[in-house]
């Protein structure tokens, strides 16, 4: 699966579109989501930076408003971004990317260890 971008050449537009094979299996939310996700690894979506709204999703992607919207549930379920009401979605994580070039989506480290550390009360 790969995303083919262009510029629309509209006289006020810097808008890049993407597009992508519908022949492919997969649904074309899990399609964007993953080119984005790629794109997060790669720091053109940086870390901290709200990503764009999903109306904005929707055009550059040449998708539905529910397409982008289900992607970015799906970045926001592997963690890659967060949701803050009235404020917008913002990139919180960086995947790591196979030698295949898909996103990994790794399980967070978790410390195990128990302190046995006594507090008073």
């Amino acid at each position: 699966m790969s995303a083919k971008a262009h510029r629309d050449l509209s006289e006020h537009s810097s808008l890049v579109v993407y597009q992508f094979d519908r022949d492919v299996a997969d649904y074309l939310y899990v399609q964007v989501a993953e080119h984005l996700a790629r794109r997060i690894a790669a720091g053109e979506l940086a870390l901290n930076t709200p990503l764009p709204a999903e109306v904005r999703l929707a055009q550059q992607y040449g998708v539905s408003l529910g397409t982008a919207r289900r992607a970015t549930e799906l970045l926001r379920e592997r963690g890659l971004v967060v949701t803050l009401p009235c404020k917008g979605t913002f990139v919180a994580a960086r995947p790591d990317i196979e030698a295949t070039g898909d996103a990994a989506m790794e399980e967070p480290q978790v410390d195990k260890r128990v302190s046995t550390q006594k507090f008073d009360r």
